[in-house]
């Protein structure tokens, strides 16, 4: 039986019309992938966004624990506190807020267990079509939220001035 043809990967030298094969290298990624705006990924990334390091890793870990498009991330939020290594009170804090930046979304439940995504605005699995449809009935979100509080303690008259 004949053996049959194998496509060859090969840069040709027009002068010569010698060719070199081309190593060809395994598909490296192993899963569905996410789209994530790189302008606004950053823009939640810089320090003038007004996101904790924290609130941007559970953010981003948002991005990337999503495995179907517009899909919920179907872990209790036990289960998520403990794969990021944080308190669930600590978690259930962060996802408060996210949620109320509108950069988490609500996605369903089962109980009092609420599961939910990031909005479509920030990240999304799917075409391009797909996209602008998802993002028709959500406003965009703040990409840029208040500062955090600084949790020092002011002096008062009584311990001294407060210059």
């Amino acid at each position: 039986m004949a053996k049959a043809a194998r496509k060859v990967l090969a840069l040709v030298d027009e002068e010569t019309g010698q060719y070199s094969e081309v190593q060809r290298a395994s598909y490296a990624f192993d899963g569905p992938h996410i789209n994530v705006g790189i302008r606004k990924g950053r823009q939640l990334a810089s320090g003038a966004s007004g996101l904790t390091d924290r609130q941007y890793r559970v953010l981003s870990w948002y991005w990337f624990a999503t495995e179907q498009s517009q899909g919920p991330v179907t872990m209790t939020g036990t289960d998520i506190a403990k794969e990021l290594g944080m308190s669930p009170d600590s978690l259930g804090r962060t996802v408060k807020f996210l949620k109320k930046h509108r950069l988490l979304v609500e996605a369903g439940g089962i109980g009092r267990t609420t599961f939910y995504r990031t909005t479509p605005y920030l990240a999304f699995i799917g075409t391009g079509f797909e996209h602008r449809e998802a993002v028709k009935e959500w406003n965009p979100p703040e990409l840029t939220v208040a500062e955090p509080r600084s949790r020092r303690r002011k002096k008062t008259d009584e311990e001294g001035d407060p210059s």
